[in-house]
């Protein structure tokens, strides 16, 4: 084994655990896009809010 294959393999369960965090991260994303989705249509208001940090592109895609 090189160098090079052993310092790879060091930083492939690394790699493989990243990668499983983001595809978490847009699952999580997802379902609290719906969720917001869902308090909205049942709000009175009618305005689905904002999460924060956002820039309000929920807002604007709930009128399509």
């Amino acid at each position: 084994m090189t160098d090079d294959d052993m310092r790879q393999s060091r930083h492939a369960p690394a790699e493989h655990r990243i990668a499983e965090l983001e595809d978490e991260v847009d699952e999580l994303r997802s379902a609290n896009e719906i969720l917001l989705s869902v308090a909205a249509y049942f709000s009175n208001t009618g305005v689905p809010p904002t999460p924060p940090g956002t820039s309000g592109t929920l807002a604007a895609s709930a009128d399509d």
